[in-house]
């Protein structure tokens, strides 16, 4: 509802508008925050100023003058035509409409920023949604991923839509020299979880050695339709399983290389494009648009897809397809962000052809072979996939600990698994009574068996998040909390992260990243048990801050050793939306009760204040320094704006309300649209600190992932930066 009474005394912005009621349940006739203050009588529904009215029927009935002839409106306001005609008139969604969902979808109470929801007065009582108005990943009108809708039903391979699709992918393949170096460059820095590295560069090498004269410089048009019709075929036939490595190799490349082999080569060379450094001068020696690395990158994972969709056409799965998939799923994480609604369908797609081929429910106590043991671990990583974008978004994950049998993959290097026999029961028998090598070598399996351990607990632990809330006890959060710290110390030593690693000159950096990440990732599933430990009022929140201040530090020791993980800069931003966003979130919100308080009351909580206020500082640095390329660029753009806006209000709490200092008097004067330091205003980061800091409800207002206005002129028009 609105008041008729909107002059008077009512407090303004620093942008001379009338300030909008913050952190409202809706409540009528007065919000439960107005009566806990005993203030009913100033509880006052204001309209929000940052929206448009809502036009109209007779509005809606009569086009905008567009330049176009009129189009007969089809009776619904949600078709095409009417957001094409009403798109300014619209209304934005707001807070004080109630719970809506927008482009990103929605996002539940564990996602990446639902941290900065949670405070002492309010923990979690209000649904807010995230928008995520990046700027998504379309796929231009030449690309083949726009292209894959012309997968006809045709009799005959050669001269169908489906050939020509085929022969544009393979027109799209790098010459020899560039995939050479590509490959190289993966096998050197890239530490695939889906095949072994050496199997994709082998299927490489079939694939130049079979198709020499089809794939040579200049391509012809004839050629490259008759290469891919022998594909097309080769995909129409079942794939038979061989546990072996040699036969199963055979079986997918030369003359029998199908579309799934053909997608994982242009996975490969697309993860080896996007781990290079963006200035790197292997990028000058390209042609058009292949000269910039987001172009090149976006090129070959249309490739990959429109293989996914040819190796589709005859309904078939096998183990190739789940691989592609797999790898097809963390190449769009990294290319429109984690949160983007086309990977969380990727997802789905990718759960659900691994439970078709029926790899949740392998048989235990069967010799391992090389096609067994790759079962193994592209299901882990599947599921390892699953449970960490489901806690990143906040829905419920599409597998269950319940329902599938998590078989670890042995500890041994790919090299054994494809060489098989004698040497691979050697490897076995070698192991320790936990499945671990004994020689502290870290294998890509032994990275999967850390997190498939892990998983399940995380699993449980968003059970209690997203399910029932009469579920939750003590007892059991506890229980898993104690679960994560077992888990973690009964890893082997050589797995296990010390801070005297980063400086040791014997541990390679290879090693320190990847105990880093585990470390870090252990941190993430008992952060998320802390925080509902501390919303359940079973912990007093020590133990959270401490988990939350180690996690930070580690994340911002990332960027700081960066030199060291050049091959890794493009997942920077996924690792800031999982263990930065939310550990500083906990520290924040901390930090700014402490300081709300008077002397002598401080909060019981052991706060090391300098500490952490230098490694925020060094987060929001590291925020920024996140290239406008990456997926989640808009996001991190947007969390490094509300850190430094809550850091500010740390490091320089505002005055009394009853003596305002001269700049905010000016900007209530109109006189003013700008922070200190020459930032444009942003109506979302103005939080208002009348009640003297004694109110962190604001933080339930903003809409994390939106950019600041730029026009504060023209409302209509303004665009997300």
């Amino acid at each position: 509802m609105a008041s008729s009474g909107l002059g008077g005394g009512l407090p303004r912005r620093r942008n001379g508008k009338q300030q909008a009621k913050v952190s409202c349940d809706h409540t009528l006739p007065t919000c439960d925050r107005c009566r806990r203050r005993k203030v009913t009588a100033k509880c006052v529904y204001l309209a929000a100023p940052m929206t448009r009215p809502v036009p109209d029927a007779r509005t809606r009935s009569e086009p905008l003058n567009t330049g176009m002839p009129p189009t007969p409106s089809t009776g619904s306001s949600g078709s095409p035509v009417s957001s094409i005609l009403f798109k300014d008139s619209c209304p934005k969604p707001n807070p004080e409409s109630g719970p809506f969902i927008k482009s990103g979808g929605f996002f539940g109470p564990t996602n990446f920023s639902a941290v900065f929801l949670e405070n002492s007065s309010n923990l979690g009582n209000e649904d807010i949604q995230i928008s995520t108005d990046s700027e998504p990943y379309v796929a231009s009108y030449e690309s083949l991923q726009s292209q894959t809708f012309l997968m006809l039903v045709g009799k005959e391979p050669r001269g169908s839509p489906r050939v020509a699709l085929g022969a544009k992918v393979l027109n799209a393949l790098p010459d020899q020299q560039t995939c050479r170096f590509l490959l190289s460059w993966y096998m050197e820095k890239c530490h695939g979880c889906e095949l072994p590295n050496e199997s994709y560069c082998a299927l490489a090498n079939s694939l130049w050695t079979t198709y020499a004269r089809e794939l040579s410089e200049p391509r012809r048009q004839e050629e490259l339709e008759a290469m891919s019709s022998i594909l097309c075929k080769n995909a129409e036939t079942a794939l038979e399983e061989f546990e072996h490595y040699d036969q199963w190799f055979m079986s997918v490349s030369g003359a029998n290389l199908r579309w799934e082999s053909l997608g994982g080569v242009f996975g490969v060379l697309t993860s080896a494009v996007l781990s290079l450094p963006e200035r790197d001068p292997f990028f000058s020696s390209q042609k058009g648009d292949r000269r910039s690395r987001r172009s090149f990158s976006i090129e070959l994972k249309d490739c990959v897809q429109a293989c996914i969709t040819l190796s589709n056409y005859m309904d078939l799965i096998n183990v190739p397809m789940v691989a592609l998939l797999l790898k097809n799923l963390i190449l769009q994480t990294v290319i429109s962000g984690d949160v983007s609604l086309v990977v969380w369908r990727q997802l789905g797609d990718l759960v659900s052809a691994a439970t078709a081929l029926g790899l949740h429910r392998l048989t235990p106590g069967k010799s391992a072979t090389f096609l067994s043991e790759m079962k193994k671990r592209i299901f882990n990583a599947t599921f390892i996939c699953n449970m960490g974008n489901s806690l990143l978004t906040g829905r419920p994950p599409s597998l269950s600990h319940r329902f599938s049998n998590l078989l670890l993959p042995l500890d041994v290097s790919d090299e054994v698994l494809m060489k098989g026999g004698d040497e691979l029961q050697r490897a076995i028998d070698a192991l320790d009574s936990n499945g671990w090598n004994r020689e502290g070598n870290m294998h890509i399996n032994s990275s999967v068996r850390t997190r498939t351990l892990l998983a399940p607990i995380l699993n449980e632990a968003l059970e209690l998040f997203l399910g029932d809330p009469q579920n939750i006890t003590g007892g059991i959060i506890k229980d898993l909390m104690i679960r994560i710290e077992t888990t973690y110390d009964s890893f082997p030593e050589y797995l296990k992260f010390h801070m005297s690693d980063v400086s040791n000159p014997e541990v390679s950096d290879v090693k320190v990243w990847m105990r880093l990440c585990l470390r870090l990732m252990m941190l993430e599933h008992r952060l998320l048990l802390e925080r509902l430990a501390f919303k359940q009022s079973i912990l007093d929140g020590q133990s959270m801050v401490d988990c939350a201040r180690e996690m930070l530090e580690l994340t911002v020791l990332i960027w700081v050793q960066r030199d060291r993980f050049i091959e890794h800069h493009h997942d920077y931003d996924w690792m800031l939306m999982c263990w930065g966003i939310p550990s500083s979130g906990v520290l924040c919100v901390e930090l700014l009760k402490q300081t709300k308080q008077p002397q002598g009351t401080q909060h019981a909580l052991r706060i090391p204040r300098s500490e952490i206020v230098q490694n925020l500082s060094l987060l929001i640095g590291f925020l920024e320094w996140i290239k406008p390329s990456a997926g989640n660029y808009q996001l991190c753009g947007r969390m490094r704006q509300i850190i430094k806006k809550i850091l500010d209000q740390i490091l320089n709490p505002s005055p009394p309300s009853s003596a305002p200092p001269a700049a905010s008097q000016e900007s209530m004067n109109g006189e003013g649209h700008g922070f200190e330091n020459g930032m444009p205003y942003d109506p979302m980061l103005d939080v208002g600190f009348e009640d003297g800091l004694d109110n962190l409800e604001w933080l339930n207002t903003v809409d994390w992932s939106r950019g600041p206005w730029v026009d504060l002129q023209d409302f209509s028009a303004t665009k997300w930066g």
